[in-house]
């Protein structure tokens, strides 16, 4: 019997360890779909074939809680929780938790996130099967109307509620059990993770369509009197949104999706029945069970690209799922206050592939003939050209993964085999070396180690209100800088300038670990200090940056282990004139900073080429300052911290 634990796995991703997260398919589901008898080994070389990095096939057992209908799926080396992190319920002995549901052979996946549309068993088999050559080309799914439609509330178009879109599909005729249920499932917990950036660009959601009466609502709740009883939810009572947030187990965890809002986005039907809170959770009374056979599901989000990638994914994937081949799809009509929709779209893309540019790119000859098969096997459908001209190839809707030819040839490349390529030694042989400013960047990490600092590494994009407000640096001292366009996160709006408020964040974040706290990071940062004003680009530089953080940091320190770091990289004072002057820094205590400058040509440096203010043929290569008092306040800091930084050199000096 396997041990018991105090934490459960999730329900349906399986975080892996420094890898991608690890999906479980139904080996039988597979095989049932894939509408041919292979061995399970066959099964696994197939898809190391098509590109899925697999784990291996394993018994993975089941359990149900008794105090929730929360699932689980146990590999054989995991242990069993005490605990339902739905129902809250614990006990010292699994059996009072949970009860066995059943068991069943699964291949084990690591998640593609440039593939979601093979995250379930419909999607593997449909490229399964065209890559034996079963069914080849573009599948035709013909979505019907359904004469259902989505009414959207005015309000909720407002973009402060963060979700301004729907989209909507309906499968019907899909006959499922509890196993197929698991696989819608982590269907969309997959699309969450890969393609939805967690819930925050789109959110996924699927009911029992014969439990609701339309049209649909979506529209804005009120927080407090609203009142609904959440899927998994162990007391079973109606509860308002916001006790859901506070106290369901999602809900506390995408909590902060909703937070400062007013209302809440919530899809209801005509007779107040409640599909879901969207990004959060569904409802109870709405949800899939193993008897639905008529689905109907939902994409809502702020990223129309992404919301309509998603539902034709998920609605093309539950249709491939039915082994009968009778499930259909249809359509339903989005009815916004200005315009009206109807989803799912499942428009195709088209691209172009030059057969010669392909077998250039992989080394292999490939006629017109052979480029058309193969892009069939991947499901793709080729127009024929006139001629030996490139090809005109059509792209189903739910691939994610084709932006340019280059993406088609890689699908050439996973058709035909890469292990029949015929592996080559190159027709000549070269011995590289590093850069002398990457060896200079080696040097200054070894001996940074060498004095008792651990290494950091953090983003080169950071954001104004942390690398000038929280600095105490006026932003109008840098108004030439790099600005990030469309910004995928508001903490990354700018490439850095310097390392400052690298290494203070570090420190803010280990405030609980004993001092002191000596820490550096070697890393690149670009500035338009010293570039003409008729340069449009700035310089990328390497630097070297260290932060002490003790009861006692001070001026004295920073510079101690600053001239040991010099005299490590043998940047001594008289062989390129080094000078420490006294200076001001806005994030420095008055009185506490220096600038250290060297001589431009003895330090190898064209002035013309340098990236830091030059004066009288010296160039600023550092800085040394205590930190002031209010920074320390702005980074939650309580014990002084001292910084020192010095530029290795620009990456066009050498």
């Amino acid at each position: 019997m396997p041990r018991p634990a105090t934490r459960a796995p999730h329900s349906g991703l399986d975080a892996k360890i420094c890898g991608m997260p690890v999906i479980g398919i139904s080996v039988s589901r597979l095989h049932e779909l894939l509408r041919s008898e292979v061995s399970e080994d066959r099964v696994e070389q197939l898809l190391d074939w098509l590109g899925c990095d697999v784990d291996g096939v394993a018994e993975v057992r089941r359990l149900k809680s008794r105090h929730s209908d929360y699932v689980i799926e146990l590999k054989p080396q995991e242990a069993i929780p005490l605990t339902d992190p739905h129902s809250g319920f614990s006990s010292e002995h699994w059996e009072k938790v949970w009860q066995e549901v059943g068991s069943e052979r699964q291949v084990l996946l690591e998640l593609l996130p440039v593939r979601p549309d093979l995250f379930d068993a419909g999607g593997l088999a449909r490229a399964l099967r065209g890559y034996l050559g079963v069914e080849t080309g573009l599948r035709d799914y013909s979505p019907v109307a359904s004469g259902w439609r989505v009414e959207v509330d005015e309000r909720i178009t407002d973009a402060k509620y963060g979700r301004p879109l729907v989209q909507m599909a309906i499968v019907r005729n899909l006959q499922i059990d509890d196993n197929m249920l698991r696989s819608i499932m982590k269907l969309q917990e997959g699309l969450h993770w890969a393609l939805c950036r967690d819930r925050k660009f789109a959110s996924i959601g699927a009911y029992d369509l014969d439990k609701l009466s339309g049209p649909i609502r979506y529209t804005l709740v009120d927080p407090d009197s609203f009142r609904f009883t959440p899927l998994f939810w162990g007391q079973r009572e109606p509860v308002s949104p916001r006790t859901m947030l506070e106290e369901h187990k999602k809900g506390m965890e995408y909590a902060r999706l909703l937070a400062g809002l007013d209302a809440y986005p919530a899809l209801l039907d005509s007779a107040d029945r409640v599909l879901s809170l969207p990004p959060v959770i569904n409802a109870e009374e709405t949800k899939v069970t193993a008897d639905t056979v008529n689905f109907i599901v939902d994409v809502t989000g702020p990223n129309e690209p992404i919301v309509t990638k998603a539902l034709a994914i998920l609605a093309s994937s539950m249709v491939e799922m039915d082994p009968t081949g009778r499930a259909t799809l249809e359509t339903v009509e989005v009815v916004y206050p200005d315009r009206t929709h109807v989803t799912p779209e499942m428009a195709t893309e088209r691209f172009r592939v030059d057969p010669q540019q392909a077998s250039r790119l992989l080394g292999i000859e490939l006629s017109q003939a052979d480029c058309t098969r193969l892009l069939g096997n991947m499901r793709h459908d080729v127009g024929k050209p006139d001629g030996e001209g490139p090809l005109d190839v059509t792209v189903a809707a739910y691939r994610n993964d084709i932006l340019h030819e280059v993406d088609l040839v890689e699908d050439i490349a996973i058709a035909y085999g890469y292990h029949n390529i015929e592996h080559r030694l190159v027709p000549s042989f070269t011995v590289g070396r590093s850069l002398p400013i990457v060896e200079r960047a080696r040097l200054a990490a070894q001996a940074m180690c060498g004095l008792g600092f651990s290494e950091t590494l953090s983003l080169v994009l950071t954001n104004e209100r942390y690398h000038f407000e929280r600095m105490r640096i006026p932003a109008e001292q840098f108004p030439r800088r790099v600005q990030i366009d469309n910004p995928a996160h508001v903490d990354q709006t700018m490439m850095r300038t310097n390392l400052h408020s690298s290494l203070l964040e570090q420190l803010s974040r280990n405030t609980d670990n004993p001092l002191p706290q000596r820490i550096f990071e070697v890393g690149d940062i670009v500035s338009y200090l010293g570039v003409p004003q008729d340069r449009a680009h700035p310089r990328e530089l390497s630097v070297v940056a260290g932060a002490v953080c003790s009861t006692r940091a001070g001026y004295a320190e920073g510079r101690s282990t600053l001239d040991a770091l010099l005299h490590e990289l043998g940047l001594d004072a008289e062989r390129v004139g080094l000078n420490y002057t006294a200076a001001d820094y806005p994030a420095g205590l008055p009185g506490r900073c220096a600038e250290l400058w060297a001589d431009a040509v003895l330090l190898g440096a064209r002035p013309e080429y340098c990236s830091l203010p030059v004066v009288d043929d010296s160039m600023l290569i550092g800085r040394l300052f205590e930190l002031h008092p209010e920074v320390l306040e702005n980074w939650k800091l309580g014990n002084p911290v001292v910084i020192f930084e010095l530029v290795l050199g620009e990456h066009s000096w050498d």
